[in-house]
């Protein structure tokens, strides 16, 4: 009788396992917390909403290990388990705003477009808003890695769904993935956000100018309103405002913070 012979598992199965395994353990540890950046508006700077960021609680650790762990444990429950805590942990910090007089403030959240197959993202969207308080207006969703899909018409329903329940819907990272525009014709979304890696290069690549440019037209032309995120510079604050770009997020204007760091700083006056 012939045995089947084991294959020895693949250098990214391993790593897949291990880092489940590592996240399993930091959500029971509680090894995780949010931080809030604070995004602006362009030519008025008002705040309106903040970004809801994942980072390690303990302040030594390494974030490029976290985006490592996250990207290799991609399509498990865990990352599951983990943006449903995300979403219930903001939404609370919201809660806790609005009682310390911020009670406008909208949070945004990432969320995975590989969520879409599991098919009840807006029940569960309603179920953590219910146990929050909170109205469907208070939060807004990012929609990242739309590229990693090619079916429209499931995501399209349940967004419609988030979206007639009041939830605003923004697209990620738009123009780095190869399907953001088919993408951009296809879901009901508020906005896109310009990547921090068309940011980074306004002030020195004339193309990249002309690129972001032809982003903030082609959103408004929509209808949709754009976050530039990773604005560092007051050159490119100038830029991105000159040319109608909403709302700017970015060190040059707020670093992200703890949730409770977040009423104080909006108090004072910005630079």
């Amino acid at each position: 009788m012939q045995t089947r012979e084991r294959r020895s598992p693949t250098p990214a199965a391993v790593r897949k396992r291990a880092a489940i395994r590592r996240l399993k353990e930091a959500l029971a540890g509680d090894r995780f917390v949010l931080h809030f950046q604070p995004i602006v508006g362009a030519r008025e700077p008002v705040v309106s909403r903040v970004e809801a960021l994942l980072r390690w609680r303990d302040p030594g650790a390494d974030a490029g290990d976290l985006t490592r762990l996250l990207e290799a444990a991609e399509r498990s429950p865990v990352i599951f388990r983990l943006e449903n805590w995300t979403l219930g942990q903001a939404l609370e910090a919201c809660r806790g705003w609005r009682e310390a007089g911020l009670p406008g403030l909208r949070v945004q959240v990432n969320l995975s477009a590989r969520e879409f197959p599991r098919g009840d993202l807006a029940r569960r969207v309603r179920r953590q808003l219910r146990a929050s308080g909170l109205a469907p207006e208070s939060v807004t969703l990012e929609i990242t890695e739309t590229s990693r899909l090619d079916d429209f018409e499931a995501p399209a329903e349940q967004l419609r769904r988030l979206g007639e329940m009041g939830v605003e819907l923004w697209l990620d990272d738009f123009g780095t993935g190869h399907s953001s525009l088919e993408w951009l014709s296809h879901l009901p979304t508020h906005g896109l956000k310009i990547p921090s890696t068309f940011v980074a290069r306004l002030a020195r690549d004339e193309r990249c100018r002309t690129i972001v440019r032809r982003m903030i037209g082609l959103a408004h032309d929509l209808g949709l309103r754009t976050i530039a995120e990773g604005v560092e510079t007051e050159e490119q604050r100038t830029f991105l405002a000159e040319h109608g770009c909403d709302l700017l997020q970015g060190f040059l204007l707020y670093a992200p913070m703890p949730a409770a760091e977040l009423p104080r700083a909006l108090l004072l006056p910005m630079a």
